[in-house]
């Protein structure tokens, strides 16, 4: 990072600056308004001390570095807090008052004595005792005319003064040291003009000092007759002093400024010359050690003069010598200067060969520049050409800005002008300015537009040609700025005005002022609107050639607020864009209650009038946010109302992408972006900013969407506060303290600690912000593993194996040749990028390899691991790399079972491989993993896999198995976490399993555990209370009461377990939902007490957990709930729709209330799973037709956004190309559903998904096939059928307040078990199937005549063939061979041989007869 400052608008007095070499260090200070600036460490660090009122005067002792500063009629003396620091500062440590007359100069003497002039000539002494600094007068005298200029001789011997037009310079000799009384006597040295300036020649600090004694003392004077006077002042044999005119310079006509440099520093610069050739060209001038004598003419060519000499002891004659001439043109010098003033040049730092040039203009600019000295005196180089220019002088600094505080900064549309605005009638326009890569950016100041009153809103255009303002006394101004360089008053014209007051209301006053763009761009005309405080909006044609004049503007309508709610802020949208956009949003609304809403406006210049139109609404839920501010590309900040949590928001998608809390109040945000569109957003605070960088969007680590990459610090410069700060083209970024701005460019300090800690291990080619905010959110490499992650959740596994295969061989060609990794490995590793649009894995053109690996196998696999851990990958950060092995470690276990489970499944294996290498930040599977699982046809198998994993109930909880697992398997993996939570840490406690035997009705067993349990402090109650009968309500009480008392001592898995022993499973589940917060064993717990259609379950589900889903917009979890609740056309829906559009669900929870919405509920993977689920069955394809095509192509719109903010680019293309439309709706929306049995449950018992059959079906509609033998139950009763689609399902929570049926509950996935078993809770009076295979619908249809089946058969054969032909891509006859031959050696196409039907008992089983 490289931060310029703009210090502040030096003050036009002669003694404002001052540069002193102290401690081998250049210090250079100067007067800024009130504030004095202090720079040092090669002018880079910057101090600022603040003063009650202007300073006038500075001056620095390059013995100790104390500063004395003049402020009106008192000197304030500072001292450096150490007199060695690494970063030099200073601290007040005394004052001192004579007399109440302005004092106009000062100037440090030896000893740390001060000469102070004013209307008197007073002597100081800083005294030193003990640490405290005592200011003690030694002599004064008021002199005839206030004194214009002093200087003290190194020795403090001597002091020169003369006041203004004075012909003469006062001469003041030291005679006498008495005490703490100094005698002084004078001597004139008269001229015959008046004089300009006087100087001391300094020698050396801590050479010939300490020895005053026939030492001569050297003075320069300079008046209006041009010429340069030499004066000698030296002591004879008989301590005698002499004063005595040693010699002269008559300058030309032309010119009128001196320099001079001395000898000790030409001295020291022509020996350290290490060219020998030059070393000799300079020898003459190295052994006659001169002064340098430098007089200039307002060109800025001077004349280089040698006096030898001068320096001799005793005196002896002066000799001019001419060297040669140089030109100091702009922008080193001034161009046409009325006046200048020249700092002493100082050696620059601990560059013995350069010296430091501080030159004030006196109408607001010092030019710092560096002079070499051996190249400036070599007269070989004739300094005409760029080359020679270059190595003897360049400008290095400009220090300029603003004499009062900034109140506030205006860009331009374009960033190509900044307008700062004042709280006087000071306002400057500024333009930006790259320099190179070292130097940064900077402000050039275009222009200064003095008004009669301050501004109070402004805008700017034409890259600062044009400032249109709205002045505190209500005129309307247009100010043309023209670029003047040549000119130094850079003085704007007012060319336009108009009074806008708005009459006597009080309560309606100007907020905002802003530029409404045409559609097309016009340089002579522009449009101006003034937004109001009632939401009423003024709109005005400015023009340079015919004035401003007012034209017609709708007002701001909130359309869509809340009834009551009112406008609370607004703010003008920050155009961020790199080109000129006009339809974009300008204002930004905000309610009370968190109602954005984003305003674009359209000028019509045929009617004369701006329309307003909304553009974006958000409800935030932020009620009187404390700040709101929008981007051009539709992102919005809001500060809560306590200026502590900074949000961040996409208005595309009306999601919350980024928040975060501080400590400090937030003082302003700005926005900026790159070409791409990509964010970048700053967090202002009293004295710092943060920068954010946008991040590409991470569904798989839930990482944040924003990056802390910079942090912008002034406190180190100044005490002042940020006022305001705005952004610029091309990444510069302008902050204004006080009077002074700051500016930083795009490059980042990769060193910085922030910095560093922000970019961890990524590895960066370039250290610009711009470039970063490219990299982290462009198009991945194909490597990476969240490009990888969505591939296998896009069924691309071929694809995935062949990039980890590429991967795996260019890293071993690379290592093997020593190569650069960031430089030859390519980020798509040369792959085919139309395999990246192919849609089955089964078209998949397999490419062989040459060996020995000519495919992707375990055995590359173990390789291309070990070569992840020893090579670092460019745009792969260390835990994105350690994330890529782990997906190369789950490649190899999908690739053992790939063959035996489907793709849900293995997008399943893959989450939890992701989840166990991600546990310190994740505690437990997402709910999309869940649901990828819960969609399989292998749920025995996944769980085998992880079964010996799961042996407590935390372990349970990380592997969600209350939501996906079968019952039975629940059962069976409840009976042994209670067995484990018994024994477990070697001590047996049966209160850690009581709520598992409870859930599964063995209180016999809990009992039997309780009396083995000796040494068990509750043993002996819990063994009497349990040998009671609960099915008595006498005992059933007693467990109540003792369920509520261990409720008030917050035992809270005790009282559920008692809740259970009085069979009230809906208290208990209440208990562990809000108590505990364990949803996943309240789930559990419902299921294996009451099975999978109980009504306490669908009572969780819908009161518990769906408005929490609702709130969140939780989609993966919303699905879940309805595929609970046997709705499977409405849990397809809910994949691809707003929770809160679901049914009556605004009847559950208010749209009010929605806010906080994460980007993280719009995954990709849910338009994956409705593709796969909308093939399943005949409700899924229900509920997806009810989606209708265009809300589907909105959905795929939005998803491959969401990609490519992802940077998976190739996989929207795949996307967008391979998706396939359900057309002919209206005939497919006729098609029959499976009907539903009488309600016998809470959750009603209608057709669920296969959970054993087959992986891949020919056709969706094969479930409608007739069987092969005969019987009543083989055929279909059309009329029936088709009443049952027409009807509506019941009510959701009709169910759980009708009283229960007589009849026992079905268990859900009986029907579907490979092996024929008795039935539970069956109501069918047959005794017995055929042996033919079974259909998948025949518990779920009623009987029927036969005489309709081949009818029925024969029209959803038609639909299936259509709906087959439009979803899939076609094939020969011998493809379609080929590819069932290829999923059938993949397990993906067997078929079961026909089995016998299993009987039906006669008798309806109860549901807790396995339990008691």
């Amino acid at each position: 990072m490289s931060l310029n400052f703009l210090p502040g608008r030096p003050n036009d007095t002669q003694q404002a600056t001052c540069q002193s070499y102290w401690q081998k260090h250049t210090i250079f200070a100067y007067c800024s308004g009130n504030n004095l600036i202090l720079l040092s460490n090669e002018f880079t660090r910057l101090q600022t001390i603040y003063l009650e009122t202007d300073c006038t005067a500075v001056d620095i002792n390059p013995r100790n570095g104390f500063i004395a500063i003049a402020v009106a009629d008192r000197v304030y003396i500072y001292k450096p807090i150490h007199q060695i620091m690494k970063n030099p500062k200073w601290a007040r440590c005394c004052s001192l008052f004579h007399d109440p007359s302005q004092i106009n100069c000062l100037r440090w003497g030896r000893d740390n004595e001060l000469a102070v002039g004013s209307d008197y000539l007073s002597f100081w002494k800083i005294k030193d005792e003990f640490g405290e600094y005592v200011p003690i007068l030694l002599w004064n005298k008021r002199q005839a005319k206030p004194v214009f200029y002093v200087t003290v001789s190194q020795n403090s011997q001597l002091v020169a003064s003369f006041g203004k037009y004075d012909h003469t310079v006062k001469l003041w000799e030291r005679i006498s040291i008495s005490g703490e009384q100094v005698i002084f006597k004078l001597t004139l040295l008269s001229h015959s003009k008046p004089v300009t300036s006087v100087r001391w020649k300094r020698r050396e600090i801590g050479k010939q000092e300490k020895s005053t004694v026939l030492l001569s003392e050297t003075l320069y004077t300079l008046s209006e007759d041009k010429l340069l006077r030499i004066w000698l002042v030296y002591e004879t044999e008989h301590t005698q002093t002499t004063i005595q005119k040693w010699g002269d310079i008559q300058l030309t006509s032309r010119q009128k400024y001196c320099i001079i440099l001395d000898n000790w520093i030409v001295s020291n610069a022509l020996a350290a010359v290490r060219d020998q050739q030059q070393h000799e060209r300079l020898a003459n001038l190295l052994e006659s050690d001169p002064d340098i004598v430098m007089l200039g003419d307002d060109k800025g060519v001077f004349e280089i003069i040698a006096l030898d000499s001068l320096s001799a002891c005793p005196p002896r004659p002066m000799v001019k010598k001419q060297l040669t001439t140089r030109d100091l043109s702009h922008p080193i010098f001034v161009s046409n200067p009325k006046f200048i003033y020249f700092s002493e040049l100082q050696p620059y730092e601990d560059d013995s060969m350069s010296v430091s040039l501080a030159i004030h203009d006196m109408l607001g600019v010092i030019r710092h520049s560096l002079i070499n000295v051996p190249n400036f005196l070599d007269q070989t180089l004739s300094g005409d050409s760029s080359a020679d220019s270059s190595i003897i002088f360049h400008l290095e600094h400009t220090f300029t800005g603003h004499n009062k505080s900034i109140q506030k900064l205006e860009r331009s549309s374009d960033g190509e002008a900044l307008l700062t605005i004042s709280r006087f009638s000071e306002n400057c326009v500024w333009i930006p300015q790259e320099l190179d890569t070292a130097s940064g950016a900077l402000l050039i100041l275009k222009n200064i537009i003095k008004t009669e009153v301050p501004i109070k809103l402004s805008v700017i255009h034409e890259k600062g040609n044009l400032v249109i303002c709205l002045l505190e006394n209500h005129k309307l101004q247009a100010w043309e700025c023209p670029p003047n360089p040549m000119s130094n008053g850079k003085r704007s014209i007012l060319r336009g005005e108009l009074d806008v007051s708005v009459g006597d209301d009080t309560n309606v006053y100007p907020l905002l002022m802003l530029n409404t763009p045409e559609e097309k761009h016009s340089h002579e005309r522009h449009f101006a609107a003034i937004v109001h405080s009632d939401g009423s909006i003024r709109a005005f044609e400015v023009s340079l050639a015919r004035g401003i004049f007012e034209i017609g503007s709708d007002d701001l309508k909130l359309i869509h607020s809340v009834q009551g709610d009112e406008i609370h802020k607004l703010s003008v949208i920050d155009p961020v864009h790199t080109s000129y956009v006009s339809n974009r949003p300008l204002i930004s609304v905000i309610t009370k209650k968190g109602f954005v809403t984003t305003f674009r406006a359209t000028v019509d210049y045929d009617e004369k009038r701006v329309h307003w139109n909304i553009l974006s609404e958000l409800n935030s839920g932020i009620e009187n946010a404390s700040y709101v501010k929008g981007s051009s590309t539709k992102k919005m900040c809001i500060v809560s109302s306590g200026s502590k949590t900074v949000t961040l928001w996409d208005l595309n998608r009306s999601v919350l992408e980024y928040e975060e809390t501080f400590e400090d109040n937030i003082e302003d945000i700005d926005w900026t972006s790159t070409e791409l569109g990509q964010s970048i957003v700053s967090v202002g605070f009293t004295g710092y900013a943060l920068l954010y960088t946008q991040l590409r969007y991470d569904y798989t680590n839930t990482t944040p969407s924003y990056l802390p990459i910079e942090k912008i610090d002034i406190t180190s410069h100044t005490a002042h506060n940020i006022g305001d700060s705005i952004w610029m083209k091309n990444g510069i970024f302008v902050v204004a303290s006080g009077n002074q701005l700051y500016v930083k460019d795009k490059s980042l300090n990769l060193k910085d600690p922030f910095t560093a800690r922000s970019i961890g291990s990524r590895m960066i080619l370039s250290n610009d912000i711009l470039h970063l905010n490219s990299v982290l959110n462009g198009p991945l490499p194909v490597y990476h593993p969240q490009f990888l992650v969505q591939a296998i959740y896009a069924k691309k596994l071929e694809l995935v194996k062949e990039l980890l295969l590429r991967l795996f061989l260019e890293l071993r060609k690379i290592d093997l040749e020593s190569k650069d990794v960031i430089k030859e490995l390519p980020s798509d590793l040369n792959i085919d990028l139309s395999k990246f649009s192919i849609y089955r894995d089964k078209n998949y053109p397999i490419q062989k390899f040459p060996d020995p690996y000519p495919i992707f196998d375990n055995l590359v696999a173990k390789t291309l691991v070990e070569q992840l851990t020893k090579i670092t990958l460019p745009y792969v950060t260390r835990h994105q790399q350690i994330t890529l092995i782990t997906i190369v470690e789950a490649m190899e276990e999908i690739m053992k079972n790939e063959k035996i489970v489907d793709h849900n499944g293995i997008r399943f294996l893959l989450g939890v491989k992701l989840f166990l290498s991600h546990k310190n930040v994740q505690e437990n599977l997402q709910p999309r993993d869940v649901s990828w699982a819960l969609h399989s046809d292998n749920k025995d198998l996944l769980l085998s896999i992880f079964d010996s994993n799961i042996t407590t109930w935390d372990k349970a909880r990380e592997y969600k198995i209350a939501y996906w697992v079968k019952e039975e398997q629940l059962l069976r993996k409840f009976e042994e976490i209670a067995k484990f939570e018994f024994s477990r840490n070697d001590t047996k406690d049966p209160a850690r399993c009581s709520v598992f035997y409870m859930a599964l009705k063995k209180k016999q067993v809990l009992l039997s555990l309780w009396k083995i349990s000796i040494g068990h402090p509750e043993q002996q109650k819990m063994v009497k209370f349990l040998s009671n009968d609960f099915s008595q309500p006498r005992w059933r009480t007693a467990a109540l009461k003792n369920a509520f008392a261990l409720m008030s001592k917050h035992r809270y898995i005790d009282a559920a377990c008692f809740f259970l022993l009085a069979g009230s499973l809906k208290d208990c589940v209440n208990v562990l939902c809000k108590q505990v917060k364990d949803m996943d064993l309240a789930i559990a717990t419902c299921r294996v007490y009451e099975g999978d259609n109980g009504p306490v379950l669908g009572d969780l589900l819908t009161k518990q957990l769906l408005p929490t889903a609702i709130l969140k917009g939780d989609k993966w979890t919303t699905s879940f709930v309805y595929w609970k609740l046997k709705k499977q056309n409405v849990a397809i829906k809910a994949l691809v729709t707003a929770p809160i559009d679901l049914e009556n669900n605004t009847d559950i929870v208010s749209r009010e209330n929605l806010i906080n919405k994460s980007f993280l509920t719009e995954d990709p993977a849910l338009l994956y799973l409705y593709r796969h689920l909308r093939t399943r069955n005949v409700n899924y394809l229900t509920g997806s037709l009810e989606i209708g095509a265009q809300i589907e192509y909105r959905l795929i719109l939005r998803d491959v956004d969401i990609l490519r903010r992802m940077g998976c680019d190739y996989l929207a293309v795949a996307l967008v190309r391979n998706w396939k439309f359900i057309v002919d709706q209206e005939r497919h929306k006729e098609l029959p559903k499976s009907p539903k049995n009488p309600e016998i449950s809470g959750i009603p018992n209608m057709m669920a998904e296969p959970t054993s059959s087959a992986r891949v079906r020919p056709s969706l509609f094969d479930m409608f096939d007739s069987n092969k033998g005969s019987g009543s139950d083989s055929t279909i009763d059309v009329a029936n059928l088709t009443k049952s689609v027409q009807s509506n399902p019941p009510n959701l929570l009709a169910t759980f307040t009708s009283s229960p049926k007589p009849e026992t509950p079905e268990i859900l996935f009986d029907s579907f078990n490979s092996t024929p078993k008795e039935s539970k809770g069956s109501t069918s009076n047959t005794a017995s199937h055929t042996s033919s295979s079974r259909n998948l619908l025949d518990d779920f249809l009623y009987s029927a005549p036969s005489t309709s089946h081949s009818s029925i058969k024969k029209v959803i054969k038609e639909e299936t063939s259509k709906i087959v032909n439009n979803s899939h891509e076609s094939s020969s006859p011998e493809e379609t061979k080929e590819n069932n031959q290829k999923l059938e050696d993949r397990g993906e196409a067997q078929t079961e041989e026909p089995k016998p039907a299993p009987k039906a008992v006669s008798k309806p089983r109860n549901l807790l007869d396995d339990f008691m």
